[in-house]
């Protein structure tokens, strides 16, 4: 019996040292100095190509009858083909993306289904992690009489991810590239 749970701990020793050493990817300090001068410019699109929407009873539901949209499953939505973005362009930021979840409260019979806004945000704040080579963008906006409170993680390789916290939506994830606005000059890195 004593073997046994020695041979247990020595598997898990070797399992916890090799996943702590998996490798970080790394980027050569001039990848860095261009990735934060890109974000700092304020001059780009993060284009989404999946959706994760919060699992309720609601969206369960909706999935089982079949009215669910073809491609990816119930919690891995696939957007190809759709128009799903967030513009940064200066102080002003812009946002059309599909919203799939439970509403909290009524939108009206002639409101937008998806979350868009289009606007100046408030507490807007940037952050970059050393450790994990991300610009953390944090900021509320309000369009009509719905609020969200929108995080964006960028990182050096063009993936972000955007969580949409809604006054009246079960939060969502989106998970795509970054762009440079096409109409703009700036340098992608």
């Amino acid at each position: 019996m004593k073997i046994f749970i020695h041979i247990q701990f020595i598997v898990v020793v070797i399992l916890l040292v090799g996943c702590s050493s998996a490798s970080k990817v790394s980027y050569t300090p001039e990848q860095i100095a261009s990735f934060k001068d890109f974000i700092k410019n304020k001059s780009y699109t993060f284009l989404a190509d999946t959706a994760n929407p919060t699992m309720t009873n609601g969206v369960s539901a909706v999935a089982n009858s079949g009215l669910w949209p073809t491609g990816g499953n119930i919690s891995n939505i696939l957007l190809q083909g759709n128009n799903s973005y967030l513009k940064v362009m200066g102080d002003s930021i812009e946002a059309d993306l599909p919203y799939f979840g439970e509403r909290q409260m009524g939108g009206g019979y002639d409101s937008n289904t998806g979350i868009s806004f289009n606007g100046i945000p408030t507490r807007y704040k940037e952050d970059y992690n050393d450790s994990k080579n991300e610009v953390l963008i944090t900021f509320t906006i309000t369009e009509k009489l719905e609020t969200y409170q929108v995080t964006l993680s960028i990182f050096p390789n063009k993936k972000a991810t955007v969580i949409i916290n809604s006054s009246q939506r079960f939060p969502i994830r989106y998970l795509g590239d970054i762009q440079a606005l096409k109409d703009d000059s700036a340098e992608t890195f």
